[in-house]
């Protein structure tokens, strides 16, 4: 055998294993979705307890959840037709997200104004307009 291998079957773990015990829960930062996956599963009524003991404080809650624009515009009745398909399946994705009760009602809360900011972007873009928050590409014209 070579010499690497016997070194790794040494008794020696080196210090990996000090950053990987238990879970590291920033507290600054949003939950990570293994974390609020993780906080879902339990035995008695996850919705419950995930209200009961938040990941999320209470100014992320406030920001994750606040009102959301959106824009149509009634110009072309083709225009008009593809945009209220798209707002009646966000609605639709939005009443299922309401219905999983199990997750608690403030994740109920964020990931519906989530799918109804995405509906957001994809309508603002739809009708030619840059979303908030998202800048173009400058051209080279210099």
């Amino acid at each position: 055998m070579s010499d690497t291998t016997m070194a790794q079957r040494g008794s020696y773990r080196g210090f990996g294993h000090r950053h990987t015990r238990g879970t590291k829960t920033s507290l600054r930062g949003l939950p990570t979705p293994e974390e609020l996956d993780h906080a879902a599963q339990g035995d008695d009524a996850a919705g419950t307890r995930a209200d009961r003991y938040p990941l999320h404080t209470p100014e992320q809650i406030e920001q994750e959840t606040r009102t959301v624009r959106l824009d149509v515009s009634f110009g072309d009745v083709i225009k008009i037709r593809d945009q209220c398909e798209m707002i009646m399946e966000a609605c639709r994705i939005i009443m299922e997200k309401t219905r999983q009760h199990d997750i608690g009602s403030i994740r109920q809360r964020i990931d519906a104004r989530h799918e109804a900011a995405s509906l957001g972007r994809a309508l603002a873009r739809f009708n030619g307009k840059t979303p908030y928050g998202d800048t173009r590409k400058k051209s080279r014209h210099d």
